[in-house]
């Protein structure tokens, strides 16, 4: 396996030396409730949030998302509130 997934919330040096270990890539900026890019953006909605991570996961795996990569998420409803961080 080319890539070992965790989360960024997670974060976990555990992983990280499995990674190490084995040569595999640690890649910890998978999402599970932190949209991306800021509020008021298209991308910063739960559609937005899906295609990074499966744009992430199969990159990871060593694939390629050109159907993702299309994938305009405007218009999507994009969330508007600020959390803390």
């Amino acid at each position: 396996m080319p890539t070992i997934f965790g989360s960024e919330v997670f974060p976990s040096s555990v992983l990280s030396e499995i990674g190490k270990a084995t040569g595999a890539r640690y890649e910890d900026s998978l999402r599970d409730d932190d949209l991306p890019g800021a509020p008021g953006e298209a991308v910063h909605s739960w559609l937005g949030l899906m295609r990074y991570d499966y744009q992430t996961m199969i990159k990871g795996l060593g694939g390629k998302s050109p159907a993702l990569d299309k994938l305009t998420v405007t218009g999507a409803n994009p969330d508007e509130a600020v959390y803390p961080q």
